[in-house]
């Protein structure tokens, strides 16, 4: 990855016109795209994609009740009372200034029912009278039409006429004396929902007449926040004027416009003050770091190119962004700017653009690619707006990315930050203080993880959409106010019936309705109000003008009037009365028409209609008992409607929104860990990496909860951003740590700097949000404060932390670094160590207080202790044992056995062997307080006490035929090497005429060192010698003499079992082991160069053991290090021309004064004398002068007897050479694995057995390459 945009920067700066006409052309394009993009403002996307949330916010949308702005004129103080003409007079002014001031602003005033009003809507009952009358209607007509009951009517009505009613009543009684109409009419009073108002003059008054309520319908809607803003500051001002004049009465305003442009005044207030606060905190801090006045901009190119790269790239995948998600998403740029925050703040370290690009690249691909799969992983997230806020971050930051990789270096201009290294700056020395290193941070944050933890799961999420928006204190206050006075709302359920057109709609109301008398009788519901009382649909009207036909038999119409002539005449109606009435009951009804209730639907149901886009809405209301909701759901959900109220909406939201967020969250953790288990090919760097994040979110989530703070909307969007804050933090650290292990690079304290810079600016970013009065703004202002610092904690101290516990700090003991692997086998061996041992302690004390059989239960408690030893030995697959030597008798009499040690598995390793053993042990395994028990009881001996009187107490159980084991070296040794052996095992051997069993131990001082409870993998090998009697005096006569000489024969029979050991195979492991963790391209080049070099063994075979050998082309040293495991008495020197490789090759645990590496060209290092020279795929990367001046010089400089070994491709194998020229194809000029200044050079191999033979030197040809045309020369300079 790094040679590709290295190719890229050395083109483009050798080629600055083509630079620039790809950067403006690019420039162009996203310009472009950006520019084409559709903005949309619909806050509806905010929602879950849920049918349920569809409809009501679509209600929501589109009705005009909901966008209604309700004025209120109310009596100020509670205890005085005022006529309601005061309020109406007020309401008369306010609609009068409003009508004539703001008529660009407003749609329509609805202050009163107007007379007029109330005839066109009797006239449409009267010209339909039918269709309005349901089955109850006509058991009061039944009643009315008896001629007895009719005359009365006409009473009453006569005397309604002659009373100063209203004219509009006197209308009715005119057109309907017998007031049939009115039958239908007084269900406009039950259309009434809220019983608390009531008719005054025609305005809407509260019972109390404390409050007079009227509405506009604003011309534009709630998003519409510019025009709106002009609007409601006009009628803030016409308001309070109005209302001054009037000192008794106080007018107010609320509504979703007024939210909404309070919400938008405020975020527009809020964010030019944070705004203005952060760019001054910011260009102090840049600039004041990095002392240049340009690196603001610089920082910023990255960022804007990310921004409209990304709308670039959504216009061509949807046409279309959120203007929301843009906002949101614009929050994530903050990570953009670390980005080119990560490369000044190297470049300032380093000076050199080149190193900085191959030093950034790995780590800023893969946080950028991590980060970049978390935010794409909000496309499975069921609102829309988080699915663009998760494209537009994803973009953003590929843009980023890309930009600050290869168009921000040229803009930078040489030497910007000079050449001088000193940490002067105060922000660097605060960077670089003792966070990272200190030792008691790491153990703090891992005492308070538990901690927070515990309280993690009492974080809550705000469900009250409400508390985000923002309220002016006299908005507020007309809320409650107007919530005191309409409490019904509080407990409405909206049943919604949509159709293709609105008389399906309506058809679907009134199948609806028997349902909800029913909940009204059984008191479920309080009341509902339906627009099927009035709006009919034409089935419906035809079944009830069938019905009215029925009902008027001949008979009953003759009745009827001759009972009202009669009584007409004597009350003196005129004939038209009379004849109005006849013309009721005779009239050949018809269905109606929407042109016939238009006067109805404009009056009085005009909101709760919506028809759009080939839709028709009807919205009934419903007032339900809170308690019984659940089951007035499910029976009315039973009809072809939808139910929902505004608590079902929070409800369905907080559900969609927890399960988004639980899924989001889990999706992308496994996401990340996934690529960083791919990119570090280690699964223990990936846990290593990966637990910053985790500890930071426990973190966040215990100190939200302990301080009460809630997770919402809109800072659940941030935690996504601070989990890839984390991400790239982590990355960064990881890649310094890694750096420095593998080659020695001290990147730390850059990439320290600019984690430090990057979390103080996006702190001072989001940080500064705390002084806004939003309350959205302010949530995100506090989790990104404690997110931040979180994050930025744990990079700097728990990483390096584990990583320093995992493998530096064993490295720097010339330990391996332990593996995820070699840690659960250890982690379950010693479990198992640890409950073999209580068990056996327990056992032994129960054997222990037998009064009887003490021999029996001695060798039964042996013989546990022996079968548990031997099965925690062999409970580990990865240690391999072998017993050589053994036999049926071996322990078949007491004696001696003594054994090297050098590892705590040297007991466990003796003990296993047979029940009859008792070991003399030292002070701190006596001690242990878990084996020490068991030492005890199985009689150990301490060797504390001394040999004399250990002599005395082991005759009794040398006597039961155990034999005793002691270790002449006293203690382990440190490094495995035998020490001097003391005369206390040859002193006993004598005192108790016992016979010597030497047991050679090899390699448990690999797999369990001194020092270490960790199990490497490895062989371990056991070997029993021929037993040294009594009476054989070859090794001495005394036990002084037989100490020395015993000594001498074990070292050497130890030695000579080593060399037969410690072959290439077995050094294999160790030499993986010493280049884990240094990258997994790296770590899989050695499996595999290993596995075709059959572990070198070749060139062990071939070179000398002795002497200086010489490797040209020593690439990372693989070769130089396992000569050096497989001779104490080499010296090898590796060189090669790649200044990284030999870096990697310096920084190894296992490198000792025996190994030299330089970097050179081979065809100008100073050449000495050498015993073995290896030139390895070196010679085709030479110019053909330079080829045979190398081969000359090794000539020339190799000793009498020396190995010369070449390998390369041979030319002369014309069939396989193709092969080798596309593995070179692919590890220089794809890959960039090896360098080459030159063009590939391959040789002959008869040329070079040519020049050979005219030094000399003979030799022979290994051929085992199959597809290409590699092959070892093996040559030897003759001794002279």
């Amino acid at each position: 990855m790094a040679q590709l945009f290295l190719g890229l920067y050395d083109y483009f700066q050798r080629r600055k016109s083509v630079f620039w006409a790809v950067f403006l052309a690019t420039i162009l394009l996203v310009c472009f795209g950006a520019s084409r993009i559709k903005l949309e403002e619909d806050i509806t996307k905010f929602f879950p994609d849920d049918e349920r949330i569809e409809k009501l916010s679509y209600v929501f949308q589109n009705s005009k009740f909901a966008e209604r702005l309700v004025i209120m004129v109310s009596v100020q103080d509670s205890a005085t009372t005022i006529p309601p003409d005061s309020l109406a007079i007020l309401a008369d002014e306010l609609v009068h200034r409003i009508g004539s001031e703001l008529k660009p602003y407003v749609k329509g005033i609805t202050s009163r029912i107007e007379e007029g009003k109330i005839l066109e809507v009797f006239n449409s009952v009267y010209d339909y009278l039918p269709i309005f009358l349901n089955d109850e209607d006509y058991i009061q007509l039944d009643s009315l039409t008896k001629p007895q009951n009719a005359r009365a009517k006409l009473q009453e009505s006569y005397r309604q006429l002659i009373s100063p009613s209203g004219i509009a009543l006197k209308g009715i009684i005119v057109q309907d004396p017998l007031e049939f109409s009115l039958l239908a009419l007084r269900k406009l009073q039950e259309l009434q929902y809220d019983e608390n108002f009531e008719l005054f003059d025609g305005y809407v008054v509260t019972k109390d007449h404390r409050h007079l309520i009227f509405f506009i319908q604003p011309k534009y809607p709630p998003s519409e926040t510019g025009n709106n803003s002009k609007f409601i500051k006009q009628l803030d001002f016409i308001v309070k004027q109005i209302s001054a004049t009037h000192r008794r009465l106080n007018a107010s305003y609320f509504g979703a416009v007024a939210v909404a442009v309070g919400n938008s005044v405020q975020l527009r207030s809020d964010t030019a003050l944070t705004v203005s606060i952060l760019v001054v905190l910011l260009a102090i801090f840049l600039i004041g770091f990095f002392r240049k006045k340009r690196v603001p901009f610089l920082i910023l190119i990255p960022v804007a190119f990310g921004g409209l790269f990304s709308l670039s790239c959504i216009f061509l995948l949807q046409g279309s962004v959120s203007i929301l998600a843009i906002a949101a998403g614009s929050v994530i740029l903050g990570i953009a700017v670390n980005y080119a925050l990560h490369f000044l703040a190297h470049l300032k370290h380093v000076h050199d653009v080149r190193l900085v690009i191959k030093d950034v690249v790995g780590p800023m691909t893969l946080g950028s690619t991590t980060t970049v799969l978390a935010f794409f992983c909000l496309q499975f997230a069921n609102a829309a707006v988080l699915r663009d806020v998760g494209l537009f971050a994803g973009f953003s930051l590929i843009g980023a990315a890309l930009c600050s990789l290869v168009f921000l270096p040229h803009f930078i201009p040489a030497g910007l930050f000079g050449t001088d290294n000193k940490r002067g700056n105060w922000i660097e020395r605060i960077s670089l203080s003792s966070l990272g290193s200190g030792k008691s941070v790491p153990w703090i944050v891992m005492l308070a993880t538990p901690v927070f933890f515990y309280f993690a799961f009492q974080v809550k999420f705000n469900s009250d959409m409400s508390k985000l928006n923002f309220m002016k204190a006299e908005t507020l206050l007309a809320q409650s106010r107007l919530e005191a006075i309409n409490k019904s709302t509080l407990s409405t359920a909206y049943v919604v019936s949509s159709g293709s057109t609105l008389e399906e709609a309506l058809r679907k109301t009134e199948q609806v309705v028997p349902r909800l008398q029913l909940l009204k009788a059984a008191h479920n519901i309080n009341k509902y109000s339906t627009v099927s009382t009035f709006l009919i649909s034409d089935s419906l009207q035809h079944i009830r003008i069938e019905k009215w036909n029925s009902f008027w038999t001949t008979e009953r119409k003759q009745a009827m009037k001759l009972a009202v002539r009669e009584e007409g005449k004597a009350l003196k109606f005129s004939d038209q009365v009379i004849n109005n009435f006849e013309r009721v009951i005779e009239r050949q009804y018809t269905p109606a028409d929407a042109a016939a209730m238009t006067s109805i639907r404009s009056t009085f149901f005009d909101d709760y209609i919506i028809e759009k886009d080939n839709t028709a809405t009807v919205i009934s209301l419903v007032n339900v008992d809170p308690s019984r909701k659940s089951e007035v759901y499910k029976e009315l959900e039973k009809s072809p409607v939808h139910v929902f109220d505004r608590q079902m909406l929070t409800n369905l939201f907080v559900g969609y929104v927890n399960a988004d967020f639980n899924f989001i969250v889990t999706f992308t953790a496994i996401l990340v860990f996934a690529a960083l288990f791919i990119s570090y090919g280690r699964i223990e760097l990936t846990l290593i990496t990966f637990a910053p994040m985790f500890i930071t979110w426990i973190w966040i989530l215990g100190i939200m909860a302990l301080f009460g703070i809630e997770f919402n909307i809109v800072n659940v969007m941030v935690s996504t951003f601070i989990f890839g804050l984390g991400d790239d933090y982590s990355i960064f650290i990881m890649d310094g740590l890694q750096q420095e292990y593998r080659a020695g690079k001290k990147n730390l304290p850059s990439i320290r700097t600019s984690i430090f810079l990057s979390a103080v600016t996006t702190i001072a970013g989001l940080g500064v949000l705390i002084f806004a009065k939003h309350p959205a703004l302010r949530s995100v202002a506090s989790i990104s404060i404690i997110g931040i610092a979180c994050v930025f904690i744990m990079s700097q101290t728990i990483e390096p932390f584990l990583f320093s516990a995992l493998v530096t700090n064993r490295t720097r003991r010339g330990r391996s670094p332990m593996t995820w692997a070699g840690i659960v086998r250890t982690s379950f061996t010693y479990s198992f160590f640890v409950l073999g041992a209580i068990s056996l302690t327990l056992i032994g004390l129960i054997l222990r207080i037998l009064p009887f059989w003490k021999e029996r239960s001695r060798l039964l408690f042996h013989t546990l202790l022996s079968y548990v030893t031997w099965t925690l030995i062999y409970l580990d697959p990865c240690v391999s044992k072998k017993i050589i030597g053994r036999k049926p008798d071996t322990f078949s009499r007491a004696s001696i056995v003594i054994a090297n040690h050098s590892s705590f598995l040297d007991i466990l390793l003796t003990t296993m062997l047979h029940p009859k053993l008792i070991l003399l042990t030292n002070k701190w395994v006596w001690n242990s307080p878990i084996f020490g028990g068991v030492a005890r009881l199985a009689d150990y001996f301490p060797v504390t006490e001394g040999a004399g009187e250990g002599v005395d107490r082991l005759k009794e159980y040398v006597a039961e035929g155990y034999s005793i084991v002691v270790f002449p070296e006293g203690t382990r040794s440190d490094d495995g090497k035998l020490k001097r052996f003391h005369k206390g095992a040859f002193y006993m051997a004598e005192s108790l005429n016992l016979p010597i069993q030497p047991l050679l131990i090899h390699g448990a001082a690999d797999a369990v060192p001194k020092g270490s409870f960790y199990v490497n993998e490895g062989q371990v090998t056991l070997k029993f010698l021929p037993p040294i009697e009594v009476d054989d005096t070859r090794f001495g006569a005394t036990y002084v003499e037989r100490t020395k000489a015993i000594s001498k024969y074990f070292k050497d029979e130890h030695a000579r079992l080593a060399m037969e050991i410690e072959t290439s195979e077995y050094f294999a492991h160790k030499l993986v082991t010493s280049y884990l963790y240094k990258g997994p391209i790296l770590e899989w080049y050695l499996r595999i160069k290993i596995r075709l070099e059959k572990n070198y063994k070749s060139f062990h075979i071939h070179l000398p053991s002795k002497g200086v050998i010489l490797d040209l082309g020593c690439g990372y040293g693989f070769l130089c290090y396992m000569l050096q495991y497989l001779s104490n008495e080499r010296t090898i020197i590796g060189v090669d021309y790649d200044q990284e490789k030999i870096e990697t090759a310096k920084n190894n645990y296992l490198i000792t004064k025996r190994l030299q590496f330089h970097c050179d060209d081979v065809s100008e290092f100073p050449f000495e004398k050498y015993d073995g020279i290896v030139i390895s795929d070196v010679l085709h990367y030479l110019l053909p002068d330079a080829q045979e001046g190398l081969l000359r010089r090794c000539f020339e400089t190799l000793n009498p007897g020396g190995k010369l070994i070449i390998r390369d491709g041979n030319t002369d194998l014309n069939e396989r050479h193709w092969g080798t020229r596309l593995t070179e194809f692919f590890s220089v000029k794809l890959l960039g694995f090896n360098k080459s200044t030159n063009p590939l050079n391959f040789v002959s191999g008869e040329w070079i057995k040519k020049m050979a033979s005219s030094y000399g030197l003979k030799g022979e040809v290994l051929d085992e390459a199959k597809f290409t045309s590699n092959v070892i020369f093996v040559f030897e300079k003759s001794a002279r």
